[in-house]
């Protein structure tokens, strides 16, 4: 056909054609985000609203009890004036949210007319409990409201559970949406992935990466994101109430305050051990000298120790980190128990295998009634799986997933900081880029499997020919990089490429089928080359190129725009 009759026609068609399907595609790729966008506004304006603001509601009522519950308990006017400010604000707290569920058409009536009931539920119970609690604060005897108390507790109890069960419900659906919205875009990408094979397999896999690299992952992020929401409750802690998984700090306050009240008013002393000898969290408590007093069961088991091997011991026997200095005998004073108190401190326990655990650490004074401190308080609580995630997290933020090197994120942070001291300490640093020559037939005919198993064999072959003061990082897709720290001259960045050059010379094995690849490696040198970072990098990525034409196979050494050296390559391409 003479519409095709010539290479430069074929070509035009085949671009013609490409651009017609990628016109197409572009119509649903937009149509889907459309979809997806309106999806996301719907959960960040209504659900996630919704599950932070029933959360934070419950949180509220909860501090509103506990004020109560300490004027009640302790006699203190000034946690019932507390706890009768509470009460606007959550009543308003109950409208916002009623408010906000009418806009949402997936809600039943009857959870509508459920807020509205426990609003004007909620209202009675404060106006009944903004006259009781001050009154019983200023020391009126209890007993003659007791019949008032108990009611006042069943409603209270009642509203407490309907809070959580629209804390839970919102919770839920928040995650339940995100779901939906995962399994939604999960089919998108299929549709568009068929469609594109349909078209031009390159088509294919630009789409895939496109969609993996804006969707996929995002969303993933997103979904562990919501089942640390469920989970953790840390950001949270008033919901954990009822499991005696209370902050520790305000655990540690209440912990003193109680033993003190049980002191005056002789309730059994067996009563408050076993309440401190069953807490969830580690409890010790020193003598003005820091020898341990006490410890509770939490403590023994977190350790390892035994009731008899702790008992009179000091407290830096556990407490690492313990300020040197202020612990002799006789010298306990209130500035040497100030150097001591802290709130939420994350320190380390230290166990009997001498293994280190990380606790999040808060102290109180210890008094004798009015007098001055006996002692203190430490309440400690384990947070080495915090720990893990934290790590796990930021090995996710700076090291690419498949070959465990620096990202692009690390390696950029690292040229700047090796450029900074190559600078003040007067030496040259060297920055190689390092391209796969034909990675894209790698996976075109091997497929993507022989393609990874390739790429983490070149990060073991470029690790492997450098110093320990080096970095090797992958940039994305084929493209890795070497920090040179130190070097005293050019050459010294050519011996390493040569190294790696020979390191490609054999071949991979996977599958039974055999892997060749080369590299096109571009060398600049600092400060000859460029004297920042951005400049550096442009410029060992020309010098590459320059080799990539030159072949592949071999290392070009950055020289100026018009004046680059390109080497011979170290052999043979595979």
């Amino acid at each position: 056909m003479r519409l095709i009759n010539t290479i430069r026609k074929k070509i035009w068609l085949c671009v013609n054609v490409a651009f017609a399907g990628f016109i197409v595609a572009t119509g649903f790729a937009l149509y889907s985000n459309h979809q997806l966008k309106n999806h996301l506004v719907h959960i960040r304006d209504l659900d996630f609203h919704l599950a932070m603001h029933s959360n934070e509601l419950l949180n509220q009522f909860v501090v509103q009890k506990d004020f109560y519950k300490e004027s009640f308990l302790f006699g203190l006017p000034e946690a019932a004036e507390s706890g009768n400010g509470l009460s606007p604000q959550i009543i308003a707290s109950i409208a916002s949210l009623t408010e906000t569920n009418r806009s949402r058409r997936s809600l039943p009536a009857d959870r509508i007319d459920s807020l509205l009931t426990l609003k004007e539920r909620y209202r009675k119970y404060s106006e009944e409990a903004a006259q009781l609690y001050p009154v019983l604060a200023q020391g009126d005897d209890p007993g003659q409201h007791i019949k008032i108390l108990q009611d006042l507790a069943a409603i209270q109890s009642d509203i407490q559970n309907n809070l959580e069960y629209f804390a839970g419900f919102y919770r839920e659906s928040f995650r339940n949406n995100v779901t939906v919205l995962m399994d939604m875009t999960s089919r998108n990408n299929l549709l568009l992935s068929g469609f594109f094979i349909a078209l031009l397999a390159f088509m294919t896999l630009a789409v895939n990466w496109a969609a993996e690299r804006t969707l996929i992952k995002p969303l993933a992020h997103i979904k562990e994101a919501v089942r640390a929401f469920g989970r953790g409750q840390r950001n949270f802690p008033a919901l954990e109430v009822m499991d005696g998984n209370d902050d520790i700090g305000e655990l540690g306050a209440a912990i003193i305050t109680m033993t003190k009240d049980l002191v005056r008013t002789t309730v059994s002393k067996v009563y408050v051990e076993s309440i401190l000898h069953n807490m969830n969290d580690s409890l010790i408590v020193t003598s003005d000298d820091f020898r341990i007093r006490s410890v509770n069961r939490a403590t023994l088991d977190l350790l390892g120790y035994g009731q008899d091997e702790l008992i009179g011991r000091h407290i830096s026997k556990v407490l690492m980190a313990f300020p040197a200095g202020e612990a002799e005998p006789g010298s306990a004073c209130e500035s040497n128990f100030a150097a001591h108190l802290c709130r939420n401190a994350e320190k380390a326990f230290l166990t009997r295998d001498a293994r280190e655990i990380p606790v999040l650490l808060s102290t109180s004074r210890l008094k004798d009634g009015d007098s001055v401190a006996q002692g203190l308080v430490y309440v400690a609580k384990d947070i080495t799986e915090r720990k893990i995630a934290e790590h796990k997290l930021e090995q996710m933020a700076l090291y690419d997933f498949l070959t465990g090197l620096p990202n692009r994120l690390t390696f950029h942070d690292r040229l700047r900081q090796t450029l900074k001291q190559a600078h003040r300490e007067n030496h040259q640093a060297g920055l190689l880029f390092v391209d796969l020559d034909r990675f894209k037939e790698v996976n075109d005919t091997l497929g993507h499997a022989s393609g990874d198993v390739l790429l983490k064999s070149v990060s073991r072959w470029l690790s492997g020919c450098v110093r320990d003061c080096d970095t090797v990082a992958r940039l994305g897709g084929d493209e890795f990089a070497v920090i040179l720290d130190n070097i005293s001259q050019p050459q010294d960045a050519v011996n390493t490429a040569t190294r790696i050059l020979a390191a490609f010379a054999g071949t991979i094995q996977h599958e039974g089928k055999k892997i060749f690849s080369s590299p096109s490696i571009g060398i600049a040198i600092f400060p000859l080359d460029a004297r920042n970072s951005e400049d550096l990098l442009k410029n060992a990525d020309m010098a590459m190129y320059r080799a990539k034409q030159g072949g592949g196979n071999g290392f070009c050494l950055f020289a100026g725009a018009s004046n680059m050296e390109l080497s011979a390559p170290a052999g043979p391409e595979a």
